[in-house]
């Protein structure tokens, strides 16, 4: 099997994995006493399967569990470890993409674009793919894409999120 080098594919699927969790959050979290708990319908699994079975292992590894930030910044760094670090990437890939600058200035902007939107995606249920979509749109807009340059050139740290690879 042959490994991927590439830094830039590597944050790209980071992203879409730490993104999905955001997804997952805003549409499926039920409060149940004091915890907070993802539930999805089987029917939104079974969609999930089919459309993004890359992410179907995730959305059933959180499916009806207790969720909290920390719970869930541990479960994406360690589904990202489990199955990017060493299985699609090279070992040596993966610590890279947490410490670059483009990914934490691609999940600042993201989470920008959550705060912005919320009202808006709060309205109506829209899946994964609508959302990255929603996204992709707004990113392609002038304004961020001025903006992501200033952050990136400035050597700003947004420091979204954290990962400890080197466990």
């Amino acid at each position: 099997m042959i490994r991927s080098v590439s830094v830039k594919n590597a944050v790209k699927d980071a992203l879409e994995v730490f993104q999905f969790d955001q997804w997952l959050r805003f549409y499926f979290v039920v409060e149940k006493g004091e915890e907070l708990r993802i539930e999805m319908p089987d029917e939104e699994l079974d969609k999930i399967k089919e459309n993004r079975p890359e992410l179907h292992r995730f959305a059933d590894m959180v499916n009806n569990a207790v969720t909290d930030y920390k719970r869930s910044q541990e479960n994406v760094c360690s589904y990202v470890a489990s199955r990017l670090d060493g299985q699609k990437y090279e070992a040596t890939v993966l610590p890279q993409v947490f410490d670059n600058a483009t990914f934490k200035v691609e999940m600042y902007i993201f989470n920008v674009w959550l705060k912005m939107h919320e009202q808006h995606l709060d309205e109506e249920y829209m899946d994964f793919d609508g959302w990255l979509e929603m996204y992709s749109e707004w990113n392609a807009l002038d304004e961020v894409t001025e903006y992501r340059t200033k952050l990136l050139k400035s050597g700003t740290d947004p420091q979204f999120p954290a990962c400890d690879t080197t466990q």
